[in-house]
């Protein structure tokens, strides 16, 4: 998620502007003002699918209502009385939109703050990560968990 926002910590083709002129100091007011609506929109944008796809989208959390009831003590009619008034569509609509809405915002909260709280990498310090751990790293995992599966038969059927 963090990779489809343009201002994240690998962004790296924009740092030698950086290292003479700043951050988009080349743009006027107006041209920075729409760089960054479509930064933070892209933001929501991927925080609001990210809310739908993977968080349960409008749904609420299962609530077991016995315990609902005796915690509120709430007698059955009002109780039935708060189920027909959430019944009603407009109601209904609004729950679901602050439902999704409050998902989404939790979600670029915590999209923003991981952004915020790691520094961005230099050229040499990303290939240093990507060749001498990253790399080692996926050649190990290709070698070792054929051979974990293998040595201790974890296979549904038999190879040989």
């Amino acid at each position: 998620m963090q990779c489809t926002a343009y201002h994240l910590i690998i962004h790296l083709h924009t740092l030698e502007s950086e290292l003479v002129a700043g951050f988009m100091t080349e743009h006027s007011a107006v041209i920075f003002v729409f760089f960054f609506l479509a930064e933070y929109s892209n933001i929501i944008l991927i925080s609001t699918l990210t809310a739908i796809l993977f968080l349960g989208g409008y749904l609420l959390p299962s609530i077991y209502i016995g315990s609902l009831t005796s915690w509120l003590a709430l007698d059955s009619f009002s109780f039935i009385n708060l189920i027909a008034f959430s019944s009603m569509p407009l109601v209904s609509g609004a729950i679901n939109g602050l439902v999704i809405g409050f998902k989404a915002t939790a979600v670029v909260f915590l999209f923003i703050w991981v952004r915020a709280s790691f520094p961005r990498i230099r050229y040499d310090q990303l290939l240093q990560v990507c060749w001498m751990v990253l790399l080692p790293l996926v050649f190990a995992i290709i070698i070792l968990v054929p051979c974990i599966i293998y040595s201790f038969d974890l296979l549904p059927f038999n190879l040989i």
